[in-house]
């Protein structure tokens, strides 16, 4: 009789993952499904297929998302991070530094299971916090809405991703330079939205790392030579 193979951690891991995300996508569909059904409404096919240009470039941003994030969240948390979403400015940090307190490294099983659970975590506190605002939106609309609070909300989102960029760029400040000057000069001269900005991006700075490393490794072992 031959033996039943045991699964590792991984492969469990996209064996519950595929099942999820399929049924996600299922209800997700279902959605505009029952909507047009019951309202009896039909979508307008050729205003779909003018925008599949647009979906195309999407689809090809989210392949190299989950190419450039992937690495960083482990195999469970890949899954999850990308069915809940706020990957960037969420997820991804508070997986990279969960393993960096636990002392866990990347593509281990310890790796995998911290970057889970943080990223489960961040989630029913996102869940959590956003019905708390939901709840309080109304009461506390005169006050977000004031003159006082205006010049703050203006620079949020400078502050947040400035704050979450320095993180990463400290650990590594020679991959910094090339991709920042990049992005600027794309959105400068071109204007250009994160479809096409992230995967660029994304691109170069992989073969820009693996440049650096090959010729790291080059000059140890001239060194080691002498």
């Amino acid at each position: 009789m031959k033996e039943k193979r045991i699964k590792t951690y991984n492969e469990k891991s996209h064996t519950v993952g595929r099942i999820f995300l399929g049924i996600a996508i299922i209800l997700i569909l279902l959605v505009p499904t029952i909507i047009s059904l019951v309202l009896k409404e039909s979508p307008e096919w050729l205003v779909i297929l003018k925008s599949m240009l647009a979906l195309i470039i999407f689809i090809a941003s989210g392949f190299i998302e989950v190419i450039s994030y992937a690495p960083l969240l482990g195999v469970s948390g890949s899954y999850l991070a990308f069915f809940t979403g706020n990957l960037v400015n969420l997820k991804i940090p508070c997986a990279m530094n969960a393993k960096e307190n636990a002392n866990a490294e990347h593509g281990t099983e310890e790796g995998e299971i911290v970057s889970t659970v943080s990223i489960a975590s961040s989630t029913i506190t996102t869940t959590l916090v956003m019905a708390l605002g939901v709840i309080l939106l109304t009461p506390l609309t005169p006050v977000l809405t004031s003159s006082t609070l205006a010049p703050a909300f203006e620079t949020t989102f400078c502050a947040l991703f400035g704050a979450l960029a320095y993180t990463y760029f400290v650990k590594d400040i020679k991959l910094v330079p090339l991709p920042l000057f990049l992005a600027v000069l794309l959105q400068v001269l071109f204007n250009v939205g994160k479809e096409v900005l992230i995967p660029v991006t994304a691109i170069i700075t992989i073969l820009f790392a693996f440049w650096l490393f090959k010729r790291d490794n080059k000059k140890n072992k001239e060194v080691k030579e002498k």
